[in-house]
């Protein structure tokens, strides 16, 4: 009798949310406790600092202590530049700590972090290099942080051209992409500044960029958490929470699309054989 094939490899596509990102952690540790295969990541802004992260071998329980008893505060370097409020420079050193200083191309993992090119539009993918220097580019919200210069280009949050990057976790060579959506709802309150308006906006524009992308996904996890501000941070615990919960529940679906995938390939191969 012929052996099942081979199960399928899964990319993950996580996306960026601000806080609300911290439910990656949660979603990262049903999968590794439930053994659902991990075999690549693509991550953006929030997204890309737990897919590094983990793909660096960070302890799962470690970083939840950390996120939820961390003053983050103190990681906020305000300033008033042409650019940005917040310079970026005391987050780059903790992200160097806590991965050991690996290169993108060192991790056991495979990852991809995604940016924007604010002079292009295009989208920057990393796949090798310093995690930094990635990471930074990533969750550089306009505006809120600095632009990151690289070469000829000037790199600011990927969620511009990808907030949940399925398209850049499909080009990674695996049979399936498996997403993680953290996005937020829309404040029906007035807004309360100029930034306020200029994150809506954006927000509103990577919408519809991440229904079109979360499209090609064969499945898409979405914890309860748009209800969290993208910049509060003292809900950190509540958002891992949330994101185990989710994942939990969604066990027996991922479960499910691996098993009818393992089945059509051992039926493609069982048709191939014959002929």
């Amino acid at each position: 009798m012929n052996a099942l094939q081979p199960r399928p490899r899964i990319a993950w596509a996580l996306g960026g949310g601000g806080a609300r990102g911290f439910a990656h952690l949660g979603v990262l540790k049903v999968l590794k406790e439930a053994r659902i295969p991990i075999d690549a990541l693509a991550g953006t802004s929030m997204g890309a600092v737990m897919a590094v992260l983990f793909a660096a071998g960070t302890d799962l329980k470690y970083l939840t202590a950390l996120a939820t008893t961390i003053a983050w505060e103190n990681f906020v370097d305000l300033r008033f530049p042409r650019y940005g409020l917040v310079e970026g420079k005391r987050i780059t050193p903790l992200i160097r700590l806590l991965t050991k200083r690996k290169k993108l191309e060192e991790l056991a993992v495979p990852v991809r972090v995604i940016a924007t090119d604010l002079l292009t539009g295009d989208e920057v993918i990393f796949d090798h290099g310093p995690l930094d220097e990635a990471v930074r580019a990533s969750i550089s919200i306009p505006g809120i942080f600095t632009p990151v210069p690289s070469g000829q280009r000037l790199l600011v949050d990927g969620g511009l051209v990808a907030g949940v990057p399925v398209n850049a976790a499909a080009e990674m060579g695996m049979e399936l992409v498996f997403a993680v959506n953290v996005g937020g709802e829309l404040d029906t309150e007035p807004p309360r500044s100029v930034f306020d308006i200029l994150y809506r906006s954006s927000e509103i524009m990577m919408r519809q960029l991440d229904g079109i992308q979360m499209e090609q996904a064969a499945f898409v996890l979405t914890p309860e958490v748009g209800h969290v501000g993208t910049v509060q941070f003292n809900r950190a615990e509540e958002c891992i929470e949330k994101g185990e919960a989710a994942a939990r529940e969604a066990l027996p679906e991922m479960r499910r699309i691996i098993e009818e995938y393992q089945g059509r390939r051992e039926r493609e191969r069982a048709v191939g054989e014959r002929v």
